[in-house]
């Protein structure tokens, strides 16, 4: 007899056995009186673990006594409960994992709250992520979850950590609006820093075209001219950079003028930080001068609010001794510095910080120039009474932050420790290593004893400002330096942020483990090993840990060493100096020493050969962009050697007497050297634009048109003479503003903590040869199917804004941008929707 299976019983045992492969989703327990800090601590962990499983784990105010018996399970505890230890110190973490029956848990935990946040995103790590400056990186394609083996109890060896990102160049903090802030400082948690500080240059009386002007994060003025909110009702000239001004070799230039389509990308042609546009030239207004003071302040008070409440503490400061601008001069009628006109105007200061910012620290700057210059003995003693007299101030005032000091060296070139024997204990030590890095860490921080010591590295340095950079073992050795002299912080000076991923890494993790590094074999080189840094970052960027990648990685990194003390080397990578300002093309080096530079460039076939068997969206594009960055520097050599050939060629020139000769010359030789220097400008432009993804790289293009174009001359500088001797150039020997290149979405901010209650605002800069541009926001709640989508609103060119209003954000969620340019469709990140970028809603 034939049997015939029923198919409804066959249809049951198929989902019975559906279901029982289907993985588990895992749940989080935090306590039932969670600080805010917990409850973010568990959104984030369910953040990481839906990015790279797809599975969202429920969050579950409980006690101990509710924690099921089976399943996947993630508890936070509190030091001391439950088996965790009961002497973690407060940044102290702790991981824990165990499997009992069918229960699998892990435990997170640390000495503070602030430690179990450190725990979550090292538990994220364990999962593949990894965090920069920039963003996060989520690997392509989703794993399994399973509760890791987790056996973890960590303390960082320096108790202040953090990045100094510096404002005077369009690269860095002087082009970040708010939320390029809340997007930075909520990374900062996420690699475990813990500080973020910033310099302010201070007035000049006379401005020469190069160096800084006055900017306007601190106020200076007394407490007669402030308002009960902050705001204060006069100002003095002050600026961070845009484009309409002169700063430090940058001659003004309308974005609509810049090259190669890249005026696209700029919605104004005075481009700067919201605060900084549509403000007329140096010295501007009072009345803009006011709006850059006080729309400043505002900005900093919501961005330093949700540092302190993500555990991140604030420095801000200017030098010493104080400098008083004219105008402040003229309306108190100061004549002389008596000391208690000085105290005067530091205790204006502080109240206006007090009342417009919250910050943990001030720190006073002693002089650039003590780095290369001496110094008389009267100067060194105005500036110890400076800082003494602002430390009065401040217990006067019953020390509402601390006093702390900075500079390009420790102290007096007589004696760097000077300031140690005179100064009261509780204020910090700090300095940037000299030579712009080049120089190791002070060495002078070993005789200062009983107070907190910062050592301050360069992640990278200004004169190279618009090149690739790699210092990892470098920063290695000078955490290593940095722990061995008994530093307490470690912090990196910057400007950039994407560019920079693995030096800002490379010091984030060294401020945990430089210890392990103590008994190296290199410990008495500049650069520490990098092999164990590359081989982990080659296979996280890239999905993959190409041997033969990593070997040129650690080959390229670093390997810079001084002039003489206190001064700039070279290094393998280095495409650009300082002319008249930062990331000149090298047009002061010699045709031999350009062509030698290019030789290194070999490699770039090695890279090229990889690039097809890069796996998935996400790995392609960061691999591409790291690929660009090495063709972008050896395209600057190129455009450098280029320019030297057409001096040369022009030098000859001028010697010869005849001038039927000179024309010839002129015509047969240099005219096509102008041309192949146009190109190849053509070229380096083109390559910039073709990796654009973050205000720094936006600033890199302003140096190009501004200082590198305009300023230096560096294309242009020999064509008045070719005029004056008949040649006519044609149409090709300048840059077209056209774009020719493939449609890019450029979202150059990443903030992934929103505070609860604040819009959701996004600006979308769009790359493309087509002229009908629109787009679309596409958003839902995290793990849920439904997008919900905004339309674009157009600000200018092909820059574009959406906001999602504060209203309509009920919880954590998840977004990507699709735009229509002509017939085409691109979708950014180029992951989505598989792996969209995520926002955690902070309470």
């Amino acid at each position: 007899m034939k049997r015939i299976i029923d198919p409804i019983l066959l249809l049951l045992v198929f989902l019975v056995l559906l279901v029982s492969c289907k993985p588990k989703v895992p749940q989080i327990f935090l306590p039932k009186d969670a600080t805010a800090k917990e409850s973010l601590v568990a959104s984030e962990i369910r953040r990481y673990i839906y990015l790279r499983t797809g599975l969202l784990p429920e969050i579950i105010n409980g006690s101990e006594a509710e924690i099921p018996t089976s399943g996947q399970v993630i508890v936070l505890e509190r030091k001391g409960q439950n088996q965790v230890p009961d002497d973690l110190i407060e940044e102290e973490y702790y991981l824990k994992s165990s499997i009992t029956a069918d229960l699998e848990k892990l435990v997170v935990s640390g000495g503070s709250d602030q430690a179990v946040l450190y725990a979550a995103y090292e538990f994220a790590e364990q999962l593949g992520v990894r965090f920069y400056l920039h963003g996060d990186v989520i690997p392509d394609g989703k794993i399994l979850f399973k509760i890791p083996d987790l056996d973890i109890r960590q303390k960082p060896l320096f108790s202040v950590r953090g990045i100094q990102p510096f404002h005077d160049f369009p690269e860095g903090p002087d082009w970040w609006n708010v939320n390029d802030y809340h997007a930075i400082l909520g990374q900062l948690p996420k690699m475990k820093m813990n500080f973020f500080g910033l310099h302010t240059y201070p007035y000049r009386a006379k401005f020469d075209g190069g160096g800084p002007k006055a900017e306007p994060l601190v106020w200076i003025g007394k407490e007669s001219e402030i308002n009960p909110d902050g705001t204060v009702k006069a100002a003095y000239p002050a600026l961070h950079f845009a484009t309409n001004d002169s700063t430090w070799g940058y001659s003004p230039v309308k974005t609509s003028d810049f090259s190669f389509g890249a005026s696209q990308i700029f919605e104004a042609d005075t481009y700067g930080t919201d605060y900084m546009k549509n403000v007329s030239g140096w010295p501007h207004t009072e009345a803009e001068n006011l709006k850059i003071f006080n729309e400043s302040g505002q900005m900093f008070n919501e961005v330093f609010s949700q540092a302190k409440a993500l555990g991140v503490k604030i420095c801000v400061g200017t030098e010493t001794p104080l400098i008083i601008p004219k105008e402040v001069r003229e309306r108190h009628n100061i004549k002389a510095e008596t000391d208690e006109q000085i105290k005067e105007l530091y205790r204006g200061m502080f109240i206006r910080i007090q009342k417009t910012y919250p910050i943990n620290y001030y720190w006073l700057w002693t002089p650039e120039d003590w780095t290369w210059k001496g110094v008389s003995d009267a100067n060194v003693a105005k500036t110890e009474k400076d800082m003494k007299l602002a430390y009065e101030v401040l217990n006067e005032m019953g020390k509402p932050f601390q006093l702390a000091t900075s500079g390009w060296v420790l102290g007096p070139p007589k004696d760097r420790t000077q300031f140690d024997r005179v100064l009261p204990k509780d204020m910090p030590f700090s300095c940037i290593n000299r030579g712009v890095g080049y120089t190791p860490v002070e060495k002078g921080f070993k005789a200062i004893n009983d107070r907190p010591k910062w050592s301050i590295p360069w992640m990278e340095d200004d004169p190279d400002l618009i090149g690739t950079q790699l210092w990892v073992g470098r920063l290695r050795k000078d955490a290593l330096d940095s722990y061995l002299y008994g530093c307490s912080g470690l912090i990196g000076i910057h400007w950039r942020t994407r560019d920079l991923s693995p030096n800002v890494s490379a010091l984030a993790r060294a401020a945990w483990m430089a210890n392990l590094w103590e008994n190296s074999p290199e410990v008495k080189n500049r650069d520490l090993s990098t092999a164990d840094f590359y081989t982990d970052w080659v296979n996280s960027e890239f999905g993959y840990p190409y041997e033969s990648l990593i070997k040129l990685l650690v080959w390229l990194d670093g390997k810079g060493v001084e002039q003489k003390e206190g001064y700039k080397g070279d290094s393998h990578l280095n495409v650009t100096d300082w002319i008249d300002g930062p990331g000149a093309l090298m047009t002061n080096k010699s045709v031999e020493d350009l062509t030698e530079r290019l030789d290194r460039y070999q490699f770039l076939q090695q890279m090229q050969a990889i690039l097809p068997s890069i796996p998935g969206a996400g790995n392609h594009e960061r691999y591409e962009y790291w690929l660009n960055n090495m063709k972008f520097n050896k395209s600057l050599v190129e455009t450098a050697l280029a320019a030297k050939e057409l001096q040369l060629a022009v030098e000859e020139i001028k010697k010869e007497k005849e001038k039927t000769k000179k024309q010839r010359m002129a015509i047969d030789k240099v005219l096509p050297l102008r041309l192949e220097l146009a190109e190849k400008w053509k070229q380096s432009v083109k390559l910039l634009l073709s990796k654009v993804s973050t205000t720094g790289e936006m600033g890199m293009l302003a140096n190009l048109e501004m200082h590198n174009y305009r300023h230096n001359q560096t294309i242009t500088g020999h064509d008045k003479y070719l005029k004056e001797l008949g040649v006519d150039l044609p149409d090709e020997a300048f840059p077209s503003k056209e774009y020719t290149g493939k449609t890019r979405v450029i979202v150059p901010t990443d903030e992934s903590v929103l505070s609860m209650g604040k819009d959701f605002y996004l600006r979308v800069r769009v790359l493309s040869s087509e002229k009908a541009i629109s787009g679309k926001l596409m958003w839902k709640n995290l793990g849920t199917y439904e997008y919900k989508e905004i339309g674009l609103k157009k600000m200018d060119r092909n820059v574009f804004e959406v906001t999602i209003p504060f209203s309509e954000i009920t919880t954590d969620f998840e977004y990507f941008v699709e735009v229509s340019a002509g017939k085409e469709l691109v979708i950014f990140p180029v992951t989505s929707p598989g792996i969209n970028r995520t926002v955690v809603v902070m309470k």
